[in-house]
């Protein structure tokens, strides 16, 4: 058992508690966190972007979902278990519920959100268990030489690739209040990083692969307030903040604010700030969310653009590892990243990578959000399956594409396999659905496993993400999975990735984003924008209809007439070259 894990048990008891609850999340509710406040890695070992953590005097649980089960498994220290987020498990709260009776459960009131803190209190509450809100962090106590907080100026994002002002943007967010019957006079308080800079027209590097800043914006038709580290703010942003009307307060100022008569999004502020909050307004889904979520045109044709550049660097890649490969040389997950890196960061307008690049080789393919680095990296050997789960940043965009392949010989285990995969990927990406419909991606869900439930196989993950606009690779409020139920709209942008792993042999996925156009006739559908071939080594013909080889063979006709003039390397050219010639 670690020394921190003994540590934080004294503190446990010295606080008068049973237990304590260890979140990974940040103050704002993100998905992905800055390194300062990555405390479950910290305490657990688990790197995980999704778990949360239980520690009493006797057991320390970590849960997680299906993506990360074999990678905690590996990366959980001595002293913690894994317990599976899964149908027919038990959840944290549920295990609380059953095992802290008479006893107080602490947490962070800055590190969990208020619907949740509201709803577990009432459960634990019935069952009795306090659950109870702790001002000093535990494991920040026993974290020795915690990593700093980054203090990087942000930036402006201009006009001329956002396609809307601030000022235009804010009018629109209290109009869409007004026409939502909100009293509109105690403002809006938005916590969400990745809405703050949207909203704003403004970019930041507080967290890794994430242009957005730590911040929470408190918007109001007769003046609003930005309350951030001021250290952040350059004479050019702040003159620019002015300008648009806003006022300026440190960071820690908005947790000494009562705010009354706001409106919020229960499920996006920290339980800290709710606190403050007194004759509220809760909107189930933020006007920015939403808002940001329908893309405008310069947004659309910017993704476009940037999916155009970011396949040229993908190919590029490709095409060169295939050739070291066949050639014998070494090269291991790890330095295949760093390479594809490499192409990437030569693309126009260019900001870095949108996400730690899956590269995973054989077995490795198989756990779904694998990272592969320096010190634990494994072969990528041309006799196995290769996955590639990688993206971008750009002033104009946000890339996510995967893409899966054999360098060799498949089997047919393999080629049935991607092939299904490939068929539901193209069975999303062609549907038709009414525009009046209110068509979501719980609807739309089943096309992409159609082809594997066929064939008794599956996957355990959703099949489809939002995407920000040179924002978070990861967005809502539409997705694709049976638990999705926003309307598709024009200009909404979201990934399509079925896949299939067979754990300790080899994974599968295909991954492109597809925007939701106009089909015309009062009918919606989707244009897919991302370009770089499939692998013709692992399909199998024999499952293709006349009309899925056709529609495979337009595509590739396609990617070649795009990115040909665009590939430097001749390695590159002539594999993108063979890889897109008729099935």
């Amino acid at each position: 058992m670690s020394k921190k894990l003994l540590q934080i048990r004294e503190l446990i008891q010295s606080k008068n508690l049973f237990g304590y609850l260890v979140t990974h999340n940040d103050a704002h509710d993100s998905e992905y966190i800055s390194d300062s406040d990555e405390r479950l890695a910290f305490i657990s070992g688990f790197t995980g972007s999704a778990g949360i953590g239980l520690i009493t005097k006797e057991v320390a649980y970590l849960w997680t979902d299906s993506r990360y089960f074999i990678q905690a498994q590996k990366q959980l220290e001595l002293g913690w278990e894994l317990k599976k987020i899964e149908s027919g498990y038990t959840p944290w709260f549920n295990y609380a519920a059953q095992h802290l009776k008479g006893h107080i459960l602490g947490y962070d009131p800055r590190l969990v959100n208020a619907a949740t803190v509201l709803l577990r209190q009432k459960y634990l509450h019935e069952n009795d268990v306090q659950f109870q809100p702790v001002v000093e962090n535990l494991v920040d106590l026993v974290w020795e030489n915690k990593i700093q907080e980054k203090t990087n100026e942000i930036e402006i994002h201009s006009t001329e690739y956002a396609g809307e002002d601030a000022q235009s943007k804010i009018k629109r967010v209290f109009q869409y209040l007004k026409n939502k019957k909100f009293n509109t006079d105690g403002g809006l308080l938005i916590g969400k990083l990745d809405q703050i800079a949207w909203v704003l027209n403004l970019r930041g590097q507080d967290i890794k692969f994430n242009p957005v800043f730590k911040s929470f914006l408190y918007l109001n038709e007769q003046g609003s307030t930005l309350f951030i580290n001021k250290e952040k703010i350059n004479e050019k942003v702040a003159q620019y903040l002015n300008e648009i009307g806003l006022q300026l307060e440190e960071y820690e100022e908005v947790y000494k604010r009562q705010f009354v008569g706001v409106i919020v999004t229960e499920e996006e502020i920290n339980h800290q700030i709710y606190l403050q909050l007194k004759d509220q307004h809760n909107i189930k889904l933020n006007p920015i969310e939403h808002l940001k979520a329908i893309k405008n045109e310069r947004e659309q044709l910017g993704f476009r653009e940037s999916h155009i550049r970011d396949g040229a660097a993908l190919v590029g890649y490709i095409g060169w590892l295939n050739n070291e490969l066949q050639k014998g040389t070494i090269i291991n997950e790890h330095e295949g990243a760093l390479k594809l890196e490499q192409y990437r960061r030569k693309a126009g307008l260019n900001k870095g990578l949108s996400f730690s690049s899956i590269s995973s080789a054989g077995a490795n393919a198989a756990i779904v959000h694998y990272h592969p680095d320096e010190q634990n990296s494994s072969r990528i050997d041309p006799a196995e399956i290769y996955l590639i789960d990688s993206g971008g940043q750009y002033y104009d965009g946000t890339t996510d594409v995967t893409r899966t392949y054999h360098f060799t010989n498949s089997t047919q285990e393999q080629r049935n396999a991607y092939t299904r995969v490939l068929l539901g990927n193209l069975d999303l990406e062609r549907v038709k659905f009414p525009k009046n419909g209110s068509i979501h991606g719980g609807d739309l869900d089943v096309l992409a496993r159609r082809w594997l439930w066929a064939d008794n196989l599956d996957y355990g993950h959703g099949t489809g993400h939002g995407v920000g606009y040179f924002l978070n690779v990861h967005e809502g409020p539409q997705g694709i999975s049976k638990y999705r139920t926003q309307p598709f709209e024009i200009g909404m942008i979201v990934s399509n990735e079925p896949g299939y792993y067979k754990e300790g042999s080899f994974g599968i996925r295909i991954e492109n984003l597809i925007i939701c156009v106009d089909k015309g006739n009062d009918y919606l559908g989707f244009d897919n924008i991302t370009l770089c071939p499939y692998d013709r080594n692992l399909i199998d013909l024999e499952l293709l209809s006349p009309k899925d080889r056709k529609y495979i063979d337009d595509y590739h006709l396609k990617v070649r007439e795009t990115l040909l003039p665009l590939v430097e390397e001749e390695i590159s050219r002539q594999w993108l070259i063979r890889m897109t010639e008729p099935l």
